[in-house]
């Protein structure tokens, strides 16, 4: 495509550094971008955990949390039977949804009992579910959090998501293929995978989902890794980046953390289509081999010192946070 001579394949040539159908690398042919987030207005769950701890027990210093725009994670099934109320938000307010899809057979390395689809076939069959659930509405999807990255990526799992990002693409949603966070692998390496996973039909890729990499050093690396795969868009997750990571990359309920930039679909950011709130703050990452939640399951006590501990909200909510009375279960 590059290499378009001066005739009627101008045009196409032309779109293609616009933005449109670009080439990359082994000459790859990508879907033309969409830019979903470009004017968009992201939906507040009225629905999510922290907005249902806050009104069951009156807790007003969750808000910065509650009234924030985040994702909702669809692990299995039985998420999508609480999808239809999204939606219906999502249309009343006019915004964008963002889901999650996190269902990937092996889902983490841990086997079958861990979580995730059972085989490939329930993993098409649930990404099937999802388009049927999402109808008519068009959303923006992350798709399958550190599958990519993991050390358990093969051919099989890449085939699976090539098959989903098709799917998911041809019933008219933007793709977001997760590409894991700048201290995990290099850009290359991340590339590679991607374009063996079906960026080229994806919208673009998702970076720091569920970490705590800054924003500055994940748009670095993405912008790194979007070069190498036709000039891809990045959204970066910053939920929980408003303090410095951890120096050993603690990824387990890390403490300290703080909210970090609230969402945004004007970043101003190169290649950047929307800051997110992908992982929801508050939730747990699991046990982590001491008396914590379950993974996914709302903790006040965490929200309550990511609130706390975040220096660009007003003095008065943080304090409020830190003053929340226990025992926050």
């Amino acid at each position: 495509m590059r290499s378009a001579l001066l005739t009627g394949s101008l045009a196409a040539a032309l779109l293609g550094t616009a933005g449109g159908c670009a080439g990359g690398e082994g000459g790859a042919e990508y879907s033309p971008l969409r830019h979903p987030f470009r004017g968009a207005t992201l939906l507040v769950d009225t629905d999510s955990p922290a907005a249902r701890w806050r009104d069951d027990h009156d807790a007003t210093w969750l808000d910065p949390i509650a009234d924030t725009p985040q994702a909702r994670w669809l692990t299995g099934p039985d998420d999508l039977t609480d999808l239809a109320p999204v939606l219906a938000a999502a249309r009343r307010s006019a915004a964008l949804p963002v889901v999650v899809i996190y269902h990937v057979p092996n889902r983490d390395c841990a086997g079958p009992s861990r979580g995730g689809a059972v085989d490939a076939e329930a993993y098409a069959r649930f990404i099937a579910q999802t388009v049927r659930g999402l109808g008519d509405d068009r959303a923006a999807v992350v798709l399958e959090p550190d599958a990519v990255a993991a050390d358990c990526f093969d051919d099989a799992r890449a085939d699976l998501l090539t098959d989903a990002t098709r799917t998911l693409a041809d019933a008219g949603h933007h793709v977001y293929l997760d590409a894991g966070h700048p201290r995990w692998r290099g850009p290359t390496e991340t590339a590679e995978r991607l374009r063996r996973s079906g960026i080229t039909r994806a919208e673009g890729f998702s970076v720091n989902v569920s970490n705590r990499q800054s924003t500055a050093d994940s748009h670095r690396w993405g912008l790194a890794v979007s070069r190498l795969v036709g000039d891809r868009e990045m959204v970066i997750d910053t939920s929980r980046n408003g303090l410095p990571a951890p120096p050993d990359d603690q990824w387990c309920n890390a403490t300290p953390e703080a909210l970090g930039p609230p969402p945004t679909t004007d970043p101003g950011l190169e290649r950047v289509a929307a800051l997110l709130w992908i992982k929801s703050p508050g939730e747990s990452d699991g046990p982590c081999g001491r008396a914590e939640p379950a993974a996914g399951v709302f903790s006040p006590a965490q929200a309550r010192a990511l609130i706390s501990a975040t220096p660009w909200l007003p003095a008065a909510a943080r304090e409020a946070a830190a003053g929340a009375r226990a025992p926050l279960r």
